[in-house]
């Protein structure tokens, strides 16, 4: 995820649709591993299914999008240019004979994300700027994150060590900032999971208008020495020691959205930094009209990708967990489909689940299932 810092299962496992998968009868069994279609991948970190077997993959630390055909070969569709710091692609779906895709600048003076559309070999952009309407609407301003208990002396140290990070630590609203990190395609809108701006907008294909669809909820937890010691590794910063026992929220940190049961929206989160320290992460569930949210489930760890069978089964990449992991519709919690290295996405495609993983390694695409 790029943030501004790394700060900022039931009794038996359920089986997907027959006509799907199998998968293992407990969930304490060892889960068969899945195959690998293609390795030599640079952080691959999205992935979507497109037609006749072809599955597409950002190869987001190369700002790459590529093609992977049926035997595992790999076609390089389009490049950014500029690093990884200067620009970003990432977040890929498919519909309709076309993929979509977005792309960030970072090298003026003011950063810019689009969607962009593929088909017929002719690019097109079709999203206004998801950074203009970040910074028109913030659209989780109301929303409160970090410390939110800290008093007397304990609030003056973390009070300076938050200027000292540079960096929000306490009582913060939500502040201005987008990373427009994966999409879906249905009935002639984008949706679009932002990371940064804890939210999940909507795009007009035919106009480029954006629009909110909901902002996500942080998550509540008592910080704990073991975050505090990771986070404090990761900055090579000693943290206050006042914090440990604080009351913290999280931010959500959206990273998938996926249209599924009843037309309604399940989006993946993070759950922050801390999140990537401890199992925050949630998958949710939109109305249609937006009017409600509910926790599908909890305590999932570092989801980073999800997609839904036809029988209402999500599927999700916990990629701080190590899993690949199925919610049966109806169902609360999570169960282990197949291990696997940092995995950071999913696809599913008629009977088989796709994903990428070794997301900070030996990148690769596995499939799971017929």
């Amino acid at each position: 995820m790029r943030k501004r810092s790394t700060l900022t299962a039931g009794a038996g496992i359920l089986a997907l649709a027959a006509s799907l998968l199998t998968v293992p009868a407990r969930a304490d069994d060892h889960a068969p591993e899945p195959e690998v279609v293609t390795g030599g991948l640079i952080g691959p970190l999205t992935v979507a299914a497109g037609d006749g077997g072809d599955i597409y993959v950002t190869q987001t630390f190369a700002n790459t999008l590529s093609k992977v055909d049926g035997d595992g070969a790999v076609t390089n569709l389009h490049s950014l240019a500029g690093s990884p710091e200067t620009a970003e692609l990432v977040g890929v779906t498919y519909s309709d004979g076309a993929t979509y895709h977005i792309e960030s600048d970072f090298s003026g003076e003011a950063p810019t994300t689009y969607i962009v559309r593929t088909k017929d070999s002719e690019r097109t952009v079709v999203s206004d700027d998801l950074w203009a309407h970040e910074i028109a609407n913030n659209p989780d301003r109301s929303q409160r994150y970090g410390v939110t208990n800290a008093r007397g002396t304990c609030l003056d140290q973390l009070t300076a060590f938050q200027e000292t990070a540079g960096f929000p630590l306490v009582n913060y609203h939500g502040i201005v900032e987008s990373h427009g990190y994966q999409l879906e395609v249905h009935d002639g809108t984008i949706y679009v999971a932002d990371a940064a701006a804890n939210a999940v907008l909507k795009v007009d294909e035919s106009t480029g208008d954006i629009s909110t669809v909901d902002v996500l909820p942080g998550k509540t937890i008592t910080f704990t020495a073991g975050l505090e010691a990771a986070w404090e590794e990761q900055l090579g910063l000693d943290i206050p020691n006042c914090i440990v026992g604080k009351r913290f929220i999280a931010e959500s940190v959206p990273t998938d959205v996926q249209v599924g049961w009843l037309g309604g929206l399940y989006v993946s989160t993070l759950g922050g930094g801390a999140g990537e320290v401890l199992p925050l992460s949630s998958v949710y569930w939109i109305s249609p009209d937006a009017e409600h949210t509910f926790e599908v489930a909890g305590d999932l760890h570092g989801a980073t990708g999800l997609d839904v069978t036809p029988d209402g089964t999500v599927i999700v990449a916990e990629m701080f967990g190590g899993r690949v992991s199925a919610i049966p519709h109806g169902h609360n919690e999570a169960t282990t489909l197949f291990e696997a290295d940092s995995p950071a996405d999913v696809a599913v495609a008629g009977h088989t689940v796709y994903a990428v993983t070794g997301a900070f390694g030996e990148g690769a695409l596995v499939k799971y299932g017929d």
